[in-house]
């Protein structure tokens, strides 16, 4: 993957900005726009499709070349709404697409290996597939509401941001576990394709769900901190 130097502006074709990095066809796809766009720029498009167009090319940047942004400095000036929107989004597509993906696969990949194993391996993914929907389902039913009325001012006392922090927990670890379970310990012989694949799926689970952790953790939750101390 070549490294990315251009800092991306909403006045680009968004084929343009896809063809710089495709990795972003991912954000589209979180993000339900669809393809299709021709000739038209990000910002027509996202208004098309009722997204800020201002945020749609922070997370573009913070995706790719955020090592050449400052991020705290950009996302101060953006509104929190629709990186609500955003997040949750984030949550829909890896509960209905990308969970259910992987598993299906690790199903297939371990059909020739032995019940034992396949039940192994299976049981731990469920188990964290359980643990992923709800933490995810607490933020789209709990928090993000909370922080919509906080902005809103239109929320009741007896919830504060502090109460997610104390039970938000590392969504992230156990899919760096299963990864190395089965890079290490599981012989891909007979289908190498299909474990690489899924392999592959892991990784960049991983990579999203950390992008997705650090603009919760570091970005959304100060902000919501600053917003309850100004009341």
């Amino acid at each position: 993957m070549r490294g990315i130097t251009i800092i991306f502006k909403k006045t680009m074709k968004m084929s343009d900005l896809i063809d710089v990095d495709y990795r972003l066809l991912l954000l589209l796809n979180h993000l339900n726009i669809s393809l299709g766009f021709g000739e038209k720029s990000v910002e027509t498009i996202c208004k098309e499709h009722n997204f800020d167009a201002d945020c749609f090319i922070f997370l573009a940047n913070y995706f790719s070349n955020k090592a050449i942004m400052d991020v705290d400095k950009e996302f101060a000036k953006l509104p929190l709404q629709p990186f609500l929107h955003y997040l949750k989004c984030t949550h829909s597509y890896f509960l209905d697409h990308r969970l259910p993906n992987i598993r299906r696969k690790l199903k297939a990949v371990f059909e020739d290996s032995g019940a034992h194993l396949q039940k192994v391996v299976l049981d731990f993914f469920d188990k964290y597939q359980s643990e992923v929907k709800e933490h995810m389902n607490y933020e789209d039913d709990v928090v993000f509401p909370y922080v919509k009325a906080l902005v809103g001012k239109t929320h009741e006392d007896g919830y504060c941001i502090e109460d997610f922090e104390e039970r938000h927990n590392d969504i992230e670890g156990k899919m760096n576990d299963l990864k190395q379970i089965l890079m290490k310990y599981v012989d891909g012989s007979k289908n190498q394709s299909l474990m690489v694949n899924i392999l592959m799926e892991l990784y960049m689970s991983e990579e999203e769900l950390e992008a997705h952790s650090y603009i919760e953790d570091q970005l959304v939750i100060p902000r919501v901190k600053a917003i309850e101390d100004a009341e």
